[in-house]
């Protein structure tokens, strides 16, 4: 089971004793390049009867040095650790990122944290990593100084799939899309959001296909306004419901803040303040403004139809 270690708790006296290999990285979205060298260091310290560490951080870096909210993330950071745990690592040492830890140079990097704190005798990066104060580190650096203490520095090669290189930074761009294929492909599951069921304006009701609405959190990416066929996962149960979703704004209605609304079919049970996860499986069409209620309705079977049939081709839970 993996053990999790905030870096402020973090005491010279855990990894002494022990032949430690770490792998280093923000690690947003745990897509298939995150998993590809998490999974290397792990297969490395099982190699040499050693110790596996993640060092990851909670707050994107580049927002603590600018000041503002620059990089949206692609899930919460309870949520990556969890996903970091599951590939089976031993350690997670977790930090919560500061302007503090901004402002570590990159040679004190390397010396307090990686050496002295962790006492790692391998680490893996990716080949694109940079640290420390103004991103003076890189894998030169690291490999240069490491090595006067006889340290091992991998850098491994950024994953490639299609040609593409699978990073954070392009899987943004899918969700910008809306391209829920692409983004699958390059995370390995499809994309997910929770949120906790809110009270609306009963529109959804009103009109004969009432729906369960989540604000959307300002710090995450999510897909593109439009409707998806999806699946919604309600807290406490293991069985999930085919739905159908709709990202935007309402524009029929004149409604301005933007939410996550859900229609699940053949549910009627009121789910008023539980946590869904919604699932998004395929995008099916834009956010459109109807001129009369009676054209959404129409629309909204038409979606309904396109929905059920995406289900009976693809079984997905």
């Amino acid at each position: 089971m993996t053990k999790i270690i905030n870096f402020n708790d973090l005491r010279d006296v855990y990894f002494q004793k022990s032949t430690n290999v770490l792998v280093i990285g923000f690690f947003d979205g745990i897509h298939k390049g995150h998993q590809n060298i998490i999974k290397k260091c792990i297969k490395r310290a099982e190699t040499i009867g050693g110790c596996s560490i993640a060092l990851t951080f909670d707050i994107p870096p580049v927002n603590i040095i600018s000041g503002k909210k620059e990089k949206k993330l692609i899930m919460p950071f309870k949520e990556k650790i969890r996903m970091i745990s599951n590939l089976g690592v031993d350690y997670i040492i977790s930090v919560g990122f500061n302007k503090e830890f901004a402002n570590l140079s990159a040679g004190d990097f390397c010396r307090k944290i990686i050496i002295d704190k962790i006492n790692a005798r391998e680490v893996f990066i990716g080949e694109n990593f940079k640290f420390g104060k103004d991103a003076k580190g890189d894998f030169i650096f690291l490999k240069e100084y490491l090595n006067k203490y006889n340290r091992t520095v991998n850098a491994v090669k950024l994953l490639k799939i299609n040609n593409v290189v699978v990073s954070s930074t392009v899987i943004r761009k899918l969700y910008a899309d809306g391209d829920i294929e692409k983004i699958k492909l390059f995370l390995g599951r499809y994309p997910t959001i929770d949120g906790v069921v809110q009270k609306g304006f009963s529109r959804g009701t009103s009109i004969g296909f009432p729906t369960a609405n989540i604000e959307i959190e300002d710090s995450y990416v999510i897909p593109r306004k439009g409707v998806y066929v999806g699946r919604i996962k309600i807290e406490n149960k293991t069985r999930t419901f085919p739905s159908l979703i709709n990202i935007g704004n309402n524009p029929t209605f004149g409604y301005r803040k933007t939410l996550i609304e859900a229609h699940m079919l053949d549910f009627k049970n009121d789910i008023y303040s539980k946590k869904i996860t919604v699932k998004f499986l395929k995008y099916l069409r834009n956010e459109v403004k109807f001129n009369l209620p009676q054209d959404l309705i129409n629309q909204i079977n038409i979606d309904i139809g396109k929905c059920v049939e995406y289900f009976k081709i693809n079984k997905i839970f």
